[in-house]
């Protein structure tokens, strides 16, 4: 790294120089965030820098300080023996001119460079460092603090009534956390990778987000000073006793500050940022398989085999053309149902082997994929695996770590619970590892395994997040936490192999970034247990009627509210898992699912028993294929901290033909609930007028302007279409596809000249379905043959709605409809 030309300090207070912009309108939703006009100003005399904008009463971050723990001191710049300034005299930083400070320290000698800039749209501050050893001796890096505001020193400026505002501390792993109310933030909290802080008083939202986090532990340490009604915050990258050699320099992790009024679009803009930096492939397909487990046991009723034979033959008979690709099988391959075992097939549960069932599923248009816990390995297993391993595993204070959890799977549920196997975690960074490994995805590959979900990655994240801290490893070259964990993941990325399918689980979500196709953002959703006696879900396989349960709605909905922006940008985030809904499934229940997997966009296994699950639930699992890529987006998320949850969700949907929107109202309570949605905020026209459909119960539900007012039932869901009410007849809606147009309807135009609505639309072959279709008031249809007309009797109405049925014998229906306009007698 080049040295900076010295720059004698001078004493210069930074000039508060405020842009003269056009007037902001604080009320307005959605404004483009670099149009809020924030500076970044670097004050040279106190060595702290603000970020902030003027034009909303300075609201921003105000006095920020900045520190290095380094052989345990913490490093300020006032400690430092020299300071070399670059950049602008009066501390401001723009686009095309970064303010940089390198500090020279004696004790230890390092020299440490922090650059503040603005990033080229304007719309966010950038902060980064390297820190460079001088020393002749390594020096162990601790927390780099890039942005840190003491309860006696700067200030979190949120506007009026802060303690009313709500922060999204992001869990960074699979078991998600929703905004909470900054006065009822328990002491101490610390946000993983990026904190989303917003005050609905004055419309501020302000992010801290780093922008890099694949080597470095990210956090963000928040704390409420009740005395001072102060936000206390420090952000910061944990090196984590990281010896920094004698010559080297390490970067620390980038961070990013964006203010603006829309916290959604904050956080579509910070995994915008991400994906711009780290570009990783985004995995083309949205797929789509079945796993069971929630009627059947495979372990201890039916042997697991025969049910993948008779759900495959079943998917290929009811379900082809839709897109069902995989066949996941978890567990019951291994040898005695242990981790560790992975190349050790389970005869009993699996008689013909691995490549006679692939070859057989391959015939039926389907893929094997397996689960896989592959930095675990059972204490249970053959004594000289484990010697073998023994000095590739992670230890603590000189003790192997191993997991907290038994073991309950397979023969493991017959011995007392606390003699049932334990985990060791293997390290990553050994070459046992990597060797053992390689060699299982290959084997793997060559039984033509195409899909994974790898699985309680948290054993080796360290803090990550996760669940085990280390402090010996193999290859102390490599940093502990993100950098280690993503270690491991790149050699199962690379021996799986580029068309293989990777999904992430039980771990970290977002330093999976270009290394998983597929990260699980929640968790078991639909998901059962074999019949075990000990387990929750005994004697029953599958737990109904409690939506706040792990394996049902309320998390699903928890996971996609707070990872929607996460969605084909940094992989596909699947906040669903498993769709699961026959019988003894309520109606309300199989409807929230069906409805969660509509809009969610995530990758879908099917949890039932497709061979025997009742036709309208199977009918209801066509509606969600096949799978489509968008995913909703909250609506409510911060405004329904907790202990409440997100609700509303919408999904704006685009096609050649037309656009509309999805809304979603999610009520898991046990009393009606009613919510007005401000339609200016979905980006519509207020003083437009809006076509709202009722999916599940098939209805037209009038036309709404400027506020769509929805109701639903206890447990339950309401699921509307919004489409902009045209002034001849129109589609809106169809009884197929839960997003009603965009899967199954190729084309629909009108022919104003014959007064003629055409249509094509396609499904699988001996397929039905429905179309709606709404004509305004003066319109009848001119050839009533084989259509269903009712006429709205609400007072004032006149509309006609129109039921149009398709056959798809062909794969492909077409249909034109001609309608006349008619003269409306008063009487009507």
């Amino acid at each position: 790294m080049p040295r900076l030309p010295r720059i004698i300090p001078a004493v210069v207070t930074a000039a508060m120089t405020f842009c003269n912009s056009l007037s902001a309108e604080p009320n307005t939703p959605r404004r483009d965030v670099a149009a809020l006009g924030p500076l970044l100003v670097v004050d040279r005399d106190a060595r702290t820098y603000s970020f902030f904008n003027e034009q909303k009463g300075g609201t921003g971050l105000r006095g920020a300080a900045f520190g290095l723990e380094a052989d345990g001191k913490l490093l300020r710049p006032s400690e430092a023996a020299e300071l070399f300034w670059q950049g602008p005299g009066d501390g401001r930083a723009t686009r095309d001119a970064p303010v940089e400070l390198r500090m020279r320290f004696d004790r230890p000698k390092l020299e440490w460079t922090v650059r503040w800039s603005i990033l080229p749209d304007g719309s966010a501050a950038k902060i980064s460092s390297t820190i460079e050893n001088i020393e002749n001796d390594g020096i162990k890096l601790g927390k780099c603090h890039l942005a840190e505001v003491s309860a006696e020193r700067g200030e979190v400026a949120l506007g009026g009534r802060a303690e009313r505002a709500v922060a999204l501390l992001y869990s960074g792993w699979h078991n998600v956390g929703l905004p909470r109310r900054l006065a009822a933030l328990a002491p101490g909290r610390t946000a993983k990778t990026f904190l989303q802080i917003y005050n609905p008083h004055s419309q501020t939202a302000l992010q801290l987000g780093f922008l890099t986090f694949d080597r470095v532990n990210t956090e963000h340490r928040v704390v409420w000073n009740k005395e001072k009604a102060k936000l206390v915050v420090d952000s910061y990258c944990d090196f984590e006793g990281y010896e920094l050699k004698p010559g080297a320099e390490v970067d620390s992790e980038t961070l990013t500050i964006e203010l603006s009024d829309d916290p959604i679009r904050s956080l579509e803009n910070w995994a915008s940022r991400a994906a711009e930096h780290y570009r990783p492939r985004i995995w083309p397909e949205t797929p789509a398989g079945w796993v069971g487990w929630a009627w059947v046991d495979p372990f201890h009723v039916e042997r697991y085999e025969d049910v993948v034979r008779r759900n495959a033959a079943a998917i290929e008979k009811k379900l082809p053309g839709l897109g069902v690709k995989y066949i996941w099988v978890s567990i019951g391959n291994l040898a005695d149902h242990l981790p560790g075992n992975w190349l050790d097939w389970n005869q009993e549960s699996f008689p013909t082997g691995p490549e006679k069932l692939v070859a057989d599923l391959r015939r039926q248009g389907l893929t094997l994929g397996l689960w896989i816990a592959p930095f675990w390995i059972s204490d249970h297993s053959p004594a000289e695996r484990i010697e073998r391993l023994r000095p590739a595993m992670l230890r603590r204070d000189g003790t192997l770590l191993q997991s907290n959890e038994r073991w309950g799977m397979g023969p493991g549920h017959l011995l007392p619970p606390d003699k049932r196997p334990r985990m060791f975690l293997l390290d990553p960074t050994h070459p046992l590892v990597e060797r053992r490994l390689r060699q299982v995805f290959a084997a793997y590959r060559q039984w033509g395994v195409r899909y994974y979900m790898i699985d309680f990655l948290y054993g080796i994240s360290g803090s990550t997040p996760g669940t085990y801290r280390y402090d010996d490893y193999h290859d102390r070259s490599v940093i502990p936490g993100p950098e280690l964990y993503r270690r491991g993941l790149k050699i199962v990325r690379e021996a799986a192999g580029d068309d293989t399918y990777l999904l992430s689980s039980t771990g970290p979500t977002i330093q999976n970034v270009g290394l998983v196709d597929g990260a699980r953002v929640g968790v078991d959703y639909g998901d059962g247990r074999p019949l075990t006696r000990e387990d929750y879900f005994y004697p029953g396989t599958f737990v109904i009627n409690n939506p706040a349960f792990w394996t049902s709605h309320r998390p699903a909905t928890n996971a996609m509210a707070t990872s929607f922006f996460l969605h084909r940008r940094l992989f596909l985030a699947d906040s669903g898992n498993l769709l699961t809904l026959d019988k003894p499934c309520s109606l309300a229940d199989a409807q929230i699912s069906a409805t969660i997997f509509g809009i969610n966009g995530s990758p879908m296994m099917l949890g039932d028993d497709v061979d025997r699950m009742a036709d309208e639930r199977l009918a209801m699992v066509k509606k969600c294929l096949p799978r489509l890529p968008e995913a909703a987006r909250s609506f409510d998320l911060f405004e329904s901290p907790e202990p409440d949850y997100p609700k509303l969700f919408y999904l704006p949907v685009e096609t050649a033909w037309d656009r509309w929107d999805l809304v979603a109202f999610f009520n898991y309570g046990s009393t009606p609930r009613t919510a007005d949605m401000d339609l200016k905020r979905l980006g519509l026209d207020e003083d437009g007028e809006y076509v709202v459909w009722d999916f599940w119960n098939e209805r037209y539900d009038g036309v709404c302007r400027g506020t769509l007012r929805l109701t639903a039932a206890p447990y339950s869901v309401k699921f509307v279409r919004l489409s902009r009410r045209c002034p001849h007849p129109w589609l809106v809606s169809t009884d197929m596809h839960v997003r009603q147009g965009q899967a199954e309807i190729e084309d629909c135009r009108w022919d104003s000249e014959s007064m003629t609505l055409r249509f094509r639309a396609r499904r699988p072959v001996g397929e039905r379905g429905n179309v709606f279709i709404l004509a305004p008031p003066g319109w009848e249809a001119a050839d009533p043959r084989g259509l269903w007309l009712a006429k709205d009797g609400r007072r004032g109405s006149q509309e006609l709605i129109v039921r149009c049925l398709l056959d798809f014998s062909n794969g492909a229906a077409e249909k034109s409809i001609r309608f006349a306009p008619y003269q409306i007698s008063r009487k009507r």
